[in-house]
This record gives structure tokens, sequence and C-alpha cells, in this order.
């Protein structure tokens, strides 16, 4: 009961103190005025009633003054704790104390859970930047690999013809050896295209989303062997290229989280453009997740996502994923076409 007593809230505290202090002082005032009454009937009494006075504006401070002290420390704590995590430290967390406050312990863990959250958010945005870092590293890897194996193999290649041909006399033979020159310079042409392609597909800046989204679909499913149906509707006009572009890495990303985990064979994208927004959905035939345990746990496939999110963020867009163990997964992308997220995703 002492424990409960002293965690009522502070307006019931100041109150209860109050009400001691004046019933106290009307019982003690009473029975001591009626005592000297008694005693000395005919002796004035002004004395008296300064010292019952002063006696009871000192206890109805000093009461007042214990009980706010300690019912307001928990706001000292909050202050504190704002104060360490305005100078860098994220770990700072408010404490409830034994006298508090009902409401005031409701906003420290208010505050808490947001410093839970933020603490999560960094450690995302942390883990996130390691991937993004290494994904470019292992892109210019790729790049490399491919410029040496491919590209640079080709143009020897053609470097090696061109010096026979110096020593050549025949029209015949310099003829054979023109044609090969050609042949090798078409596949090297066709190489670097190809690693152009793969950084990023001009069919985007050239034709649109639509037609980047049907191409790289459709290299998808000569590629991995997997079903994949494309349907676009009312995307006839370009969208703002910060949202093509953005839609179209999601995709990317989309697919490669199901590459890797969903182990799927069956996909669809559907693209479909509204008066005021455009929407992607993407599903899979996968093994499905627990969406909310793979955000929370920062592996890979939760960064994944949480990349995404951070893409939608420059462009206002909205994520919603469903999916259940065996069932597949959705993915649900929309981003509203106004001039704000054109400018956002500039910015």
């Amino acid at each position: 009961w002492g424990r409960a007593l002293l965690r009522v809230p502070l307006l019931y505290k100041v109150l209860v103190a109050n009400s001691l202090i004046v019933v106290s002082g009307a019982i003690f005032g009473t029975l001591v005025t009626a005592e000297t009454i008694r005693l000395s009937p005919d002796n004035p009494y002004t004395s008296l009633v300064v010292i019952f006075a002063l006696i009871g504006v000192g206890l109805s401070v000093a009461v007042n003054l214990i009980v706010l002290r300690a019912a307001f420390r928990p706001v000292a704590t909050l202050s504190h704790t704002v104060d360490e995590v305005r100078q860098g430290n994220l770990g700072a967390r408010a404490v409830h104390g034994l006298i508090s406050d009902p409401d005031i312990d409701r906003l420290s863990d208010t505050i808490n859970n947001m410093l839970d959250g933020l603490e999560r958010y960094r450690g995302q945005v942390q883990l996130l930047s390691s991937q993004v870092i290494t994904a470019q590293e292992e892109e210019r890897k790729r790049v490399a690999r491919e410029l040496h194996d491919q590209t640079a193999q080709s143009l020897t290649s053609i470097l090696v013809t061109l010096r026979l041909m110096e020593n050549l006399n025949n029209l015949t033979e310099i003829k054979e050896q023109v044609t090969q020159l050609r042949e090798m310079t078409v596949q090297a042409i066709d190489e670097v295209r190809k690693l152009a392609m793969d950084l990023r597909p001009s069919t985007l800046d050239h034709l649109g989303l639509k037609a980047a989204v049907e191409w790289y679909a459709r290299g998808y499913s000569e590629l991995t062997g997997a079903e994949v149906q494309f349907e676009a509707t009312c995307l006839e006009e370009r969208l703002p290229a910060p949202v093509e572009i953005v839609i179209y890495r999601i995709v990317q990303e989309a697919f490669t989280n199901i590459t890797k985990h969903a182990n799927a064979n069956r996909l669809s994208v559907r693209l479909e453009r509204q008066p005021d927004s455009v929407s992607v959905i993407i599903v899979d035939n996968g093994i499905g997740f627990d969406v909310e345990e793979t955000l929370k746990s920062g592996d890979k496939g939760g960064l994944g996502l949480f990349g995404m999110q951070e893409r939608l963020a420059l462009v206002r867009g909205s994520l919603q994923i469903h999916s259940k163990q065996g069932q597949g997964t959705s993915i649900e992308v929309r981003i509203p076409l106004d001039e704000m997220t054109v400018v956002a995703a500039h910015g």
C-alpha cells in the first residue's frame, strides 16, 4: 500500500498534503485555543493567532516543498536525459523514481521508446551504409573483372590481329583478317554495351520506366528460369525522372531479395498509374518470411527492405509488405505524383 500511495498522481499528493496540514492545524489550533481560554479567560489572544498563522504557513510551505521536490525529481531526470541525448549519448534513458507521477512515468516510457527506436534506426543506417559501400566495391570488382577478362582480351586480340596484318601481302588474307577484326570489334562493343546496361540501363533514360522494367524482368527470367509476368497500366506518359529511378531500383532490390531468400519460381510485377500517384505490386510464390522480425533483425534481407524504405522516403512514397511462411510475399509501393515529390527527390 505504501508503494502504491507514493505513485499516486502529483495533484492528489499535493491535495492530500495540504488537506492534512489544514485538518491538523484546525484540530491542534482548536484544542490549544480551548485550553488557553479555559486557563486564562481574560487574556487577549492576538499573539496566539499570529503564532498559529505563522506555524500553519511554515508547515504548509515545508510540506509542499518536500512533496513537490520529490514528485518533480523525474522531471529533472528527463531533462538530464534529453541533455545527454543532445550531446550525442543515445544510450541515455529516463528512469522511474520511487516517488513519481504516472503521467511523468508514461512520458519517460515514451521518450525511452523513441530513443530505442532511434538507436535501432541508427544501427540500421550504419549497417545499410556498410552494405552500400561493400556493394559498391563488389560492383567495381565485377566491372574490373569483366573489363579485364572480356573487353581487354577482345582488344588484345584486335591488337594482335593488326600486328599480323602488317606482314601480310596477300589481299585475300588481308580481307579475311579484316573480317575477323570486324567481328571482334562488334564483340567488344557488345561487351561494353552490356556492362553499361548493367550499371544503368539506357532504356530507362530513353524509353521510360515501363520499357526498362519489362526489359529487366525478361532478362531476369532468362537468367534464373523463373516465370515472370509483367503488366503496366496507364504508363504511356513518362513519369518524373526521380520517381522512375526509385521504382526501377526498388524492383531490382525486390528481385535480388527474391533470388537470395525466397526460392520462388513464379513472380509478377504490376505497374499502375493513377491520377495522383503511381503504384508497384511485386508478388512471388516463395517461402515467405516474418516481416516484422526481418526488419528488426538487421540481416541482409532486412537491410534490403530498409533500403527500399529509404529510397521511398526521398519521394514521399509508402511501402507495404505482406508475407507468411510458405505463402509467398507481396510488396506494394505507392508514390504520390505532385510537385513536392519531384522537389523532394531532387533535394
